[in-house]
């Protein structure tokens, strides 16, 4: 069943409205989904009756392609771990972060340190992964102790900790390669990383309305306006929003655009960021990035932070990614421990001394029965 979204004719539209009603009663009377093709077996598993709503009241002209949750302000402000005092986050700081979706940046590294490691990050650019077999921005830290070495870095873990609890997990990283006069990165979001397949999430949270994820953006080159700094839609993590099939505007190849109002695009926000300077947000707020209208790349990582109570890829040999266009194999994969203890052991695991030599990971060790 092909998902990916794009604006169809209603000749092509009836069938799959057909298909997917019948789906959406397969599962409200709770039939047996052992003997549904794979793909069907996703979607009677993993979507809710909102997301079936959405795309069949629509006639397939709109949809969630991730999982709608609502973010609820947590009733009582505070830091959910403790800190060194040069890390601490204030309470304004905390109640921003919550009402913004994103916060920073601030400082971790030196300029003369991404300038450095720039050369390591350029010079892996057109390389295979020694994770997946073939070339990919996703997972480097797997291979560069470097890296692995800065996303634990105190400045950034510590900060994260105070939102999402004393115990974390990275379960991805990515490195961001922008060309001189690359396009925009259009406005977007995501809760469960739904959106990588449209079919199954790529993470469990026990609650979708918590924060149970953080992204964490570090600038290597200078960003601003001209080369595509980061652009935020403040307050938008309060919900996952529809997409509209067709449009102008396409997130990769996906022929699809974000629903938002002009309101919250008026407030949108870019946040220029310094080399060594990094930011957190929740995927959840829309946000997105500008061209680089300049005649230099702009260069950034990132990585995805979890509490150790929510799993990754449960049961899964390989995840898909429509708009990457490529299967991702998961027997070198495995989220990495950042801080803390991880007591529930609820998915596979790289452990740490194989992160901090040179080479490909060879041992990856099974979550906990």
């Amino acid at each position: 069943m092909n998902m990916k979204p794009k604006l169809r004719p209603m000749w092509q539209r009836l069938p799959i409205m057909g298909g997917l009603a019948g789906l959406c009663a397969w599962k409200a009377l709770g039939l047996p989904r052992g003997v549904l093709p794979r793909d069907f077996k996703s979607i009677v598993r993993n979507w809710d009756y909102e997301m079936f709503s959405m795309i069949l009241k629509s006639r397939v002209l709109k949809a969630f392609i991730d999982q709608p949750c609502y973010f609820q302000m947590p009733k009582h402000i505070e830091p959910k771990a403790e800190v060194a005092p040069e890390y601490r986050l204030s309470h304004d700081q905390l109640k921003s972060f919550y009402t913004n979706g994103y916060l920073g940046p601030f400082d971790a590294f030196t300029p003369e340190q991404m300038l450095s490691f720039k050369q390591d990050l350029l010079a892996i650019e057109n390389t295979n992964s020694e994770t997946y077999g073939f070339k990919t921005p996703r997972d480097r830290h797997f291979e560069m102790p470097r890296m692995w070495n800065y996303l634990k870095h105190p400045a950034i873990t510590e900060r994260c900790a105070q939102i999402l609890g004393p115990d974390l997990l990275t379960w991805r990283s990515q490195i961001f390669y922008k060309g001189p006069g690359s396009p925009t990165i259009q406005w977007h979001q995501a809760s469960t990383f739904m959106v990588e397949d449209y079919q199954d999430p790529a993470i469990f949270p026990p609650n979708l309305s918590d924060i149970f994820q953080l992204t964490v953006w570090v600038a290597v080159d200078n960003t601003h306006h001209d080369n595509g700094c980061l652009r935020f839609m403040p307050g938008t993590h309060n919900s996952i929003r529809p997409i509209k099939f067709g449009g102008n505007e396409g997130f990769y190849e996906a022929d699809f655009s974000l629903e938002y109002t002009p309101e919250e695009e008026a407030r949108s926000v870019e946040v220029p960021v310094k080399p060594g300077q990094f930011m957190i947000f929740t995927e959840r707020c829309i946000h997105g990035s500008g061209p680089n209208t300049t005649d230099k790349h702009r260069l950034a990582f990132n990585m995805r932070v979890i509490p150790t109570s929510v799993p990754v890829y449960t049961d899964k040999k390989y995840y898909r990614s429509v708009y990457n266009g490529g299967k991702y194999h998961l027997d070198k994969w495995g989220v990495a421990l950042l801080r803390g203890e991880d007591n529930y052991r609820l998915s596979r695991t790289i452990p740490a001394h194989e992160l901090e030599r040179d080479g490909a990971v060879t041992e990856v060790l099974r979550p906990a029965a």
